[in-house]
């Protein structure tokens, strides 16, 4: 992946957690699901962040307290956030209501708290989000605990007793969880591939890490039961923090990854019933390839089900990703927009580094209409030399009707008007309701550099409301497509609401001109509000209930 890279000031800062020196920037979810990061508060010009914990009366106190202060401060010279390091996500965000009702930030890996030098419950410290430094700053009427509790750090301890192994806890937990993107010749800027490289790497490592930035695609695993959400358990986050921290070492005299990976099948599924040549692109040396998108003619000469398809991808160190649709033949190129509306359109799929094929249950078919061509929307990052993308896709059809229909709710604003400098500017839309039980199975939403949060809401015809999914962090870099790991059924009747929050002010790292309105287009200049939610309904009119 490449991004805009952040310039942070490093702070020599000893750690009580670590005895190397840190940034300080940071990104954490609240007790509400809201993602924060240091960064995007640089419009305030303090950020005070409390430790405290729910079962230690002291550091209570002292966060009412404290929210008391920051009660009385203007917004744009202070923002106040509670950080908790303590106690279980579950019981934060059981409490009824916070002290003052700030944020509190779910620190469940405690890397944030020793990012920080955190030691003790009731520690304030004080920052300039601007340039991601620790800063001098009172804040009025609040004065810390002389002495509050130690922080457990639990995950710290049990590494001290038990070690970490580059050879038995790193290699393969980053052969599992970013090798398959840090490959030779990949999308990522460098390959994981050896263990120099990764030292050589980690400060840039932790950084992402400790701001979310990676693994990407992370959403709030406290919303809904979904494969492919990439973020790392806090066991996995401490002891690869620690690991970077204690000078990312190696035990051993081997090296795992240098074991190649197992070469690439063209085709993972077996050779498709349909291969279609994606129109090859030239893309740059360098510079900025803004998305294109572009038609090819099926032919076919009846309806057929799809079951799955596969991406051959033609150069995967420039391939951002690829949106795949199902366009009436009358939508020519001369109108691109026309080309993925959902007007015209229906989405399949999306390919994105690391994922092959898209294989929809073995019940479970989309129809391709034989009055239908394909679409595909293509996003390219530039890799410092020419080249030229020949990518292809495989259809992979059942030889008879399934006894499910796979469908996509496209919940899309085609007018956007997103005023300049605005930092959340939320717009939401609303489907109709289910004509049939249907069952959920996959969602992606897709915005561009302004898009900052995404969130899908299911109202059933009872009234009850359930969040279904909250991507918390959106970074328009992964265009991912969610499936869901169990069973989610929606029964007849629910309608499903999409919200964007989208951010157009200077704190948007991504965000290359603030003082642009911006409208709704396929292209990265412009923005975009669309959530695509696969649906599967009975073919044959059975109901079924949650």
């Amino acid at each position: 992946m490449r991004f805009a890279l952040i310039t942070v000031v490093v702070t020599t800062l000893l750690l009580a957690a670590s005895p190397r020196a840190s940034a300080a920037d940071f990104g954490l979810i609240d007790q509400h699901g809201q993602f924060h990061h240091l960064y995007r508060y640089r419009n305030v010009e303090t950020v005070a962040v409390l430790t405290f914990s729910y079962q230690d009366a002291e550091s209570l106190a002292a966060a009412r307290q404290f929210a008391n202060a920051c009660d009385q401060a203007e917004p744009s010279q202070l923002a106040c956030l509670l950080l908790n390091a303590s106690d279980s996500a579950d019981e934060i965000r059981n409490q009824a209501e916070s002290p003052g009702n700030l944020p509190v930030l779910i620190d469940g890996s405690q890397t944030v708290a020793g990012t920080l030098g955190f030691t003790r419950l009731g520690e304030l410290v004080t920052l300039d989000p601007a340039s991601v430094d620790f800063k001098d700053a009172a804040i009025t009427g609040f004065e810390a605990p002389e002495q509050g509790t130690a922080i457990d750090f639990h995950f710290l301890a049990a590494l001290d007793e038990r070690g970490i192994s580059y050879q038995d806890d790193i290699a393969p937990l980053l052969q599992q969880r970013c090798a398959y993107c840090h490959i030779e010749n990949g999308l990522a800027p460098w390959a994981m591939n050896r263990h120099i490289m990764v030292m050589g790497w980690s400060p840039m490592m932790r950084e992402v890490l400790i701001t979310r930035r990676m693994p990407p695609g992370q959403i709030d695993n406290a919303v809904g039961n979904w494969q492919q959400t990439h973020e790392l358990s806090d066991a996995e986050m401490a002891m690869l923090i620690a690991w970077i921290d204690r000078g990312a070492p190696n035990d051993g005299s081997e090296d795992p990854l240098l074991v190649p990976p197992a070469p690439m099948e063209d085709w993972p599924l077996g050779e498709p019933d349909l291969i279609v040549d994606v129109p090859e692109q030239q893309i740059p040396a360098t510079g900025n390839v803004d998305f294109l998108v572009e038609k090819v003619a099926l032919d076919l000469t009846e309806d057929r089900w799809l079951r799955a398809i596969s991406y051959k991808v033609g150069d995967r160190s420039v391939l951002h990703s690829l949106l795949v649709y199902a366009v009436e033949e009358s939508v020519t190129e001369a109108d691109p927009d026309a080309l993925i509306s959902g007007d015209n359109a229906q989405y399949i799929s999306v390919y994105v580094p690391g994922e092959h094929s898209d294989q929809f249950g073995d019940d479970t078919g989309f129809l391709l209409s034989a009055d239908r061509d394909l679409a595909f929307k293509l996003r390219y990052l530039t890799s410092g030399r020419e080249t030229v993308d020949r990518s292809q896709i495989g259809l992979y059809f059942h030889d008879e009707a399934p006894a499910r229909q796979l469908r996509t709710i496209m919940l899309e604003k085609p007018e956007l008007n997103i005023p300049a400098n605005a930092a959340n500017h939320i717009e939401t839309l609303r489907s109709e309701p289910l004509t049939q039980d249907a069952r959920l199975e996959s969602y992606s939403p897709h915005a561009h550099s302004r898009g900052k949060s995404m969130n899908l809401t299911a109202t059933y015809p009872d009234g009850r409301q359930e969040s279904l999914i909250n991507v918390a962090n959106f970074n328009y870099n992964w265009q991912l497509d969610y499936r869901a790991a169990s069973e989610k059924l929606l029964p007849a009747g629910t309608v499903l609401t999409a919200e964007t929050v989208y951010d157009n002010s200077s704190s948007n790292p991504f965000n290359a001109d603030p003082d642009q309105t911006l409208d709704a287009s396929y292209s990265d200049q412009s923005e975009m509000f669309v959530h695509f939610v696969r649906i599967s309904e009975s073919l044959r009119g059975a109901a079924r209930t949650p």
